[in-house]
C-alpha cells in the first residue's frame, strides 16, 4: 500500500510538471509566433511599396506610392482629386495554422503613415527657421487692416505679429496673432493674444547691394519677341522705367540686383527737371506683365526669355522649390514706390538661400544725404589741335604745359598776319578729375577760366569758348574782350548746363575738351592764352534709405505698394520675402485678383481688402511654407504600424507588435524599380 501511495504521488508529479512545460512551450511559440507575423507583416508592406501592389481600385496602370496628395501607401479608391487613400494593408491569415498544431493562425494588419514634408508633398528645398521670418506677416510700426473687407477677409498662413493693431475680417488658417495693439472681435486665430506686448523687434535684413550702388542702367526701348528686357542695376528715373515696362506684354527683369532710387519727385541739388521730367516717384505697372527672375516652362525647364504670352504663377524658379533659384532683389531707396494698375500682372521670384530669407522686395532703411563733389583747377593733358597758336618762349605748336598755370613765362600765343577779319582755334584736351564720375551724377556747377590778353581789346577780338563731354558739345561762350592779361571765370549756366548735366547723368565724365577761339580784325596784332582750367561741382549716386520720407510716414503719406481699388483683375505674386520696414502696402483682392506673398512680409504697416466678395477663396494670401529637410520628390519616408492578431482575420483590432520606419529613395525621381530602393531605418518589436 505504502509503494502505491509513493508510485501515484510521483507519477503525479512529474505529470504536474509536465503540463507547466508543456503551456509554457505553447506560450512561447504564440510569442514566436506573433513576433513572426509582425516581421512578416512589415516585409510583406515594405515589399508592396516597392512593387506598387495597391489594394484601391483608383489608380492607373504602373502606379507606385510617392506621396501625391489624396493618395495612400497601398492606393487609391474613385478619382485622384476626391480620392480615398488607402493607407492600410490587411494580410489575413498571414501565418496559417498547419497539421495538428495546437496555436492559432495568425494575421495581421500593417498602418502606414506618411512624413508630410517628403516624397511629392516635400520640398527640395531645406526650409528653417534660418532662412525665413518667424510670422508670416509682421508690421513693426503700424496695423495690420482688413476693416472693410468681405468675406472671407485676409488670409494668412503661418502668425501675425504686429506692434500695431489687428482689425478683421482676418482669418489665420496656421499660426496665432499677437499684437501689441487691440484685435477685432472678426479677428480668427489660435492662439490669440492682444494688447500684449512686447513689440517685435526689425529683423534687420541686410540687402544684396552690399552698401554699393550698382551702375545707372537704360531702360530698354525696343521688344525682343513681344518682351522688354531689363539689366540688373540703377534705375533712377520713374517716367523713363514707366514706359519701359509698358512698352511691350512682357517686362522681363533677368536674375540679379536691382537699385530703384527716383529722383522725379523735386528735391535738392539732385532732381534737376531737365533730366528727369516730373511725374513722381512712383513706377506705374500699366497693363503690363512684369516676370523677375529666371524663366521657366510649365515644366520647370530654363528658357532664355519669357514667352510674350507668358502666364502666371510659375514663369519664374521660385526659391520654394528649388535650391539653385536664381531670382531678383528689388531694392527701393528714397520716396520711390510701385503702383499696380488693372489688368497687371506680376510674378518675382527671390534667390534662394540657406542662411537668410530669400528677399525680392527690399526697402532701404538708410542712407546717406548726397553731398557736393568739387573737381576744381582740372587742366588739359594734351592739345591736338593748336590752330595757328605757338608757344611763346619756343618755337612750334602750343602745348598743355602752356595752358596749365598763369604767369609761368609759358603761353600759347597768336600774331595776326593781316588786317582782315580772322579767326584760329586752340583746342585742349583732358581737364579729368582724380577719378571718373559714375553715370547717373548729376552736375550742377560749371566754370571755365581763362587767362587770356585779346589782339586788340576791341568787340571785333573777341574770343569765344565751348565746351565738349562727350557726345554734347554747348553752344559759343562768350569770353569778355581785354586788352591786357586777364583771368575770365565763366559759368555755364542755362541750357549750356542743362545739356551737360543730361549728358554727364546718362554717360559719366571723364574728362572734356574745351575749344578756345581767337578773332581779329588788325595787322600783326598778338592773342595770349595763358592758361585754361575747369571747375566742375557734382553729386555722385548714393544709396538713400526710406527714412524721413513719404514712405515712413514721417514726411507725408504715401504706400509703397497700392493698387487700383475695385474689380482690378489684377496678379502680383512674390515668390520670396517682402521686407519693407518703413513700408505701407495695400493689397486690393477682387474676383479676379491673387495677390500671393509666399515667404512672409515684414512692413510698417498692411491694409487689406476683398472688393468684389470672392467667397471661394481658401487659399492663404499672405504665408510662410513649414519648415522641411528639403527631401524632395526622390525620397518619402513612412512609419509603419503591424498590428497582429490570432486568428484568420485582422481587419480590425489586434495588439500592436512592431513599428519601423522606412525610407522610399526614386534615383533621379522616376518611382518604380530599378530605380526604386528601400531603406529600413528603425525596427522595433513592442514586446
Amino acid at each position: 500500500m505504502a509503494i502505491v501511495t509513493v508510485v501515484a504521488v510521483v507519477t503525479g508529479f512529474v505529470l504536474t510538471r509536465g503540463d507547466g512545460s508543456l503551456r509554457a512551450t505553447v506560450a512561447l511559440r504564440d510569442v514566436a509566433r506573433t513576433s513572426y507575423a509582425a516581421d512578416a507583416g512589415a516585409q510583406v508592406a515594405i515589399n508592396a511599396l516597392r512593387t506598387g501592389y495597391n489594394v484601391g481600385s483608383g489608380e492607373p496602370a504602373g502606379w507606385y506610392y510617392t506621396n501625391v496628395k489624396n493618395t495612400g501607401c497601398f492606393g487609391y479608391d474613385g478619382p485622384l482629386a476626391t480620392a480615398t487613400a488607402k493607407d492600410t494593408l490587411v494580410l489575413n491569415n498571414l501565418i496559417p495554422q498547419a497539421g495538428g498544431e495546437t496555436q492559432q493562425p495568425m494575421s495581421a494588419r500593417v498602418v502606414c503613415t506618411p512624413d508630410n514634408d517628403t516624397g511629392d508633398q516635400g520640398s527640395a528645398v531645406p526650409i528653417t527657421n534660418a532662412n525665413k521670418p518667424g510670422y508670416a506677416v509682421v508690421t513693426l510700426g503700424g496695423a495690420v487692416d482688413a476693416t472693410g473687407s468681405k468675406s472671407p477677409g485676409l488670409l494668412v498662413r503661418g502668425g501675425i505679429y504686429s506692434n500695431g493693431a489687428v482689425k478683421g475680417p482676418v482669418n489665420v488658417l496656421a499660426g496665432g496673432v499677437r499684437a501689441v495693439g487691440s484685435c477685432d472681435a472678426t479677428v480668427t486665430a489660435s492662439p490669440k493674444s492682444c494688447n500684449s506686448g512686447p513689440p517685435i523687434s526689425d529683423p534687420n535684413y541686410a540687402s544684396e547691394l552690399g552698401g554699393t550702388i550698382p551702375g545707372l542702367r537704360t531702360p530698354p526701348t525696343t521688344c525682343s519677341g513681344g518682351v522688354a528686357i531689363f539689366e540688373p542695376g540703377y534705375y533712377d528715373n520713374a517716367s523713363t522705367l514707366n514706359t519701359a515696362t509698358n512698352l511691350c506684354s512682357v517686362a522681363w527683369f533677368k536674375p540679379g540686383t536691382y537699385y530703384f532710387d527716383f529722383h522725379n519727385d523735386s528735391c535738392a541739388n539732385v532732381c534737376p527737371s531737365n533730366v528727369y521730367g516730373t511725374g513722381g516717384n512712383t513706377w506705374t505697372i500699366n497693363g503690363a506683365t512684369v516676370i523677375g527672375g529666371t524663366p521657366v516652362d510649365a515644366n520647370n525647364n530654363t528658357l532664355s526669355q519669357p514667352p510674350s504670352n507668358v502666364s502666371v504663377p510659375g514663369a519664374c524658379r521660385s526659391p520654394i522649390t528649388d535650391v539653385n533659384a536664381q531670382g531678383v532683389q528689388f531694392v527701393f531707396g528714397g520716396s520711390s514706390r510701385i503702383y499696380v494698375d488693372q489688368n497687371s500682372k506680376m510674378e518675382l521670384c527671390a534667390t534662394y538661400h540657406a542662411d537668410r530669407p530669400p528677399i525680392e522686395l527690399y526697402g532701404l532703411k538708410s542712407g546717406t544725404t548726397p553731398t557736393a563733389t568739387n573737381a576744381n583747377g582740372l587742366v588739359a593733358s594734351s592739345v591736338p589741335s593748336a590752330g595757328a597758336f605757338t608757344r611763346s618762349t619756343t618755337t612750334g605748336a602750343a602745348t598743355e604745359a602752356d595752358l596749365a598755370a598763369p604767369n609761368d613765362g609759358n603761353a600759347a600765343t597768336w600774331k595776326t598776319t593781316s588786317a582782315a577779319a580772322q579767326s584760329t582755334t586752340l583746342t585742349a584736351q583732358g581737364f579729368a578729375p582724380g577719378s571718373a564720375v559714375p553715370p547717373g551724377s548729376i552736375l550742377t556747377a560749371a566754370t571755365l577760366h581763362v587767362r587770356h590778353q585779346d589782339a586788340d581789346g576791341t568787340a571785333s577780338s573777341q574770343a569765344t569758348a565751348k565746351v565738349t563731354v562727350g557726345g554734347t558739345t554747348t553752344t559759343a561762350v562768350n569770353v569778355p574782350v581785354s586788352a591786357t592779361a586777364t583771368t575770365s571765370d565763366l559759368a555755364i549756366t542755362g541750357t549750356n548746363l542743362n545739356s551737360l548735366q543730361k549728358e554727364i547723368h546718362d554717360n559719366g565724365y571723364a574728362g572734356a575738351s574745351i575749344a578756345y577761339t581767337a578773332n581779329a580784325k588788325k595787322n600783326a596784332a598778338t592773342t595770349t592764352v595763358d592758361m585754361v582750367k575747369l571747375d566742375l561741382t557734382y553729386y555722385v549716386p548714393v544709396l538713400r534709405g526710406q527714412g524721413g520720407t513719404c514712405i515712413d510716414g514721417t514726411g507725408g503719406g504715401c504706400r509703397f505698394i497700392d493698387m487700383k481699388n475695385g474689380n482690378n483683375k489684377v496678379q502680383v505674386y512674390f515668390q520670396g520675402t517682402t521686407y519693407v520696414p518703413y513700408g505701407d502696402l495695400q493689397l486690393l483682392l477682387g474676383n479676379f485678383a491673387s495677390e500671393i506673398m509666399k515667404f512672409g512680409l515684414v512692413a510698417r504697416q498692411l491694409e487689406f481688402q476683398f472688393w468684389n466678395g470672392a467667397s471661394d477663396q481658401t487659399y492663404p494670401v499672405i504665408e510662410i511654407p513649414d519648415n522641411t529637410p528639403g527631401f524632395g520628390v526622390e525620397t518619402t519616408l513612412v512609419r509603419l504600424e503591424v498590428y497582429v492578431c490570432p486568428g484568420t482575420t485582422c481587419a480590425t483590432g489586434g495588439e500592436l507588435a512592431l513599428k519601423s520606419k522606412v525610407k522610399i529613395f526614386d534615383d533621379g525621381g522616376t518611382p518604380g524599380p530599378p530605380h526604386r530602393q528601400m531603406t529600413v531605418l528603425s525596427w522595433s518589436h513592442n514586446r
